[in-house]
């Protein structure tokens, strides 16, 4: 009997290069994701067109959080939608990834539409919205709520579109996809130095012009195998870049069971008591994970104790 030998990951899966181009106000981050979208999709059976989407979130949350100055997350999300009732990809930390994805009853043979010319981005979402999130780590009025019209067929153009007119930030964004791995590029035009003079903001606009005619050239399928150094090497041997430490990737939940017990707390005890007597016991499941945190009576009991009491112990 043939033994399967293991998959061996993908090169760089699972982590993010950031790059800088020398002398020219112009950023870049390279990701590719492989663990991080089989854990997103482990515990749910999404059509093949929804896996994709949400791989392009979290590559695009991803990429947005390195270029932020903060400690906090960044979400994709969408609600509302026609088919794609809700749909989020969250980065917390520049490093801890999640996913979910949430279709209207019935939706799933539609979903095999998305993407083929038949449907596109803003049909899936049609009567919703798309929005950009940035949630500080210390939650207060600093949290931005960007709104991403759908004017475009793909994620990547509404999101160029979303920065040169809301950020003044003229950004250019691709995917790629390659059997289990997702792979995502994202390059920035940022502001001129206030010192700059005219000469020099002209040479910066050259090379940004440049810089685009280059990565026109960039197949997906070279942007879903090459290497970041590589790739970098390949396409921009004229303008020398500076690579930064690499950053690695993974898919963590934020569910804990002291969450679940305060949310088990919002019930009356006599709703809790009920389940209790007619199923033997509470069964809270992560969407995200798939983690299950049970309660069996005694648990129950003692969350009504702590209710009384104020006190939040972890039993």
């Amino acid at each position: 009997m043939a033994i399967a030998k293991p998959k061996t990951p993908e090169p760089f899966s699972d982590q993010l290069v950031r790059f800088t181009f020398d002398d020219l106000p112009i950023r870049g981050q390279w990701v590719r994701l492989e663990a991080v979208l089989t854990e997103a999709n482990a515990h749910h059976d999404y059509p093949q067109p929804i896996k994709t989407l949400l791989a392009e979130q979290l590559a695009a949350v991803a990429l947005f959080a390195d270029t932020l100055k903060m400690n906090g997350s960044v979400a994709l999300q969408s609600r509302g939608g026609e088919r794609l009732v809700r749909s989020l990809a969250e980065c917390r930390e520049q490093e801890n990834l999640r996913a979910i994805a949430h279709l209207r009853e019935h939706s799933e043979d539609q979903a095999a539409n998305l993407g083929t010319g038949e449907s596109d981005l803003k049909d899936w979402l049609a009567g919703g919205q798309l929005a950009l999130t940035l949630i500080p780590e210390l939650q207060g009025p600093q949290t931005y709520q960007g709104i991403i019209e759908l004017l475009h067929p793909g994620l990547e153009a509404n999101i160029e579109h979303y920065f040169q007119q809301s950020e003044q930030l003229p950004t250019r964004l691709f995917f790629s996809h390659n059997r289990a791995t997702t792979t995502g590029l994202l390059l920035q035009r940022l502001p001129d130095d206030d010192l700059g003079h005219d000469i020099a903001t002209q040479a910066w606009e050259d090379a940004w012009e440049t810089i685009q005619v280059l990565i026109a050239t960039l197949t997906l399928e070279e942007l879903a195998e090459l290497p970041p150094e590589q790739f970098l090497r390949q396409f921009f041997s004229e303008f020398p870049c500076r690579l930064y430490p690499t950053r690695s990737l993974r898919y963590q939940c934020t569910c804990t069971r002291a969450k679940t017990d305060n949310t088990l707390r919002t019930f009356a005890q006599e709703e809790l008591e009920e389940i209790i007597a007619e199923r033997g016991a509470i069964d809270v499941n992560c969407e995200f994970c798939g983690a299950r945190y049970t309660y069996d009576p005694v648990d129950v009991a003692a969350l009504e104790q702590d209710r009384t009491t104020g006190s939040n112990t972890v039993h």
